[in-house]
């Protein structure tokens, strides 16, 4: 069947020349895609806060999905900084 395909035998698979360029690739690849996603997610969850009104179940609940983003949002932009202690262990060069 792979014969079949005249594409399959040329393609590559994604490959990088060293560990730097993959462990930044991710890291930009993460940051690119997560921050317009966690914006949409805390104007979207500070609407719900406001329309909340007097629950306070519901209150407590939006501002813990709220605080989890945002820790999440420090994990995915500190990255970077991951990344240069993975190179470290690794044994690459900063």
């Amino acid at each position: 069947m792979a014969n079949d395909i005249p594409a399959y035998n040329t393609a590559q698979p994604l490959q990088f020349t060293n560990l730097d360029q993959l462990l930044w690739g991710i890291v930009k690849t993460l940051q690119w895609y997560s921050l317009p996603i966690m914006a949409i997610a805390i104007a979207t969850l500070g609407v719900f806060l406001v329309m909340s009104g007097d629950d306070t179940d519901r209150k407590s609940r939006l501002k813990g999905w709220i605080v989890n983003i945002f820790i999440g949002g420090l994990l995915i932009f500190g990255a970077a900084t991951l990344a240069n202690i993975i190179k470290q262990f690794v044994g690459g060069s900063v």
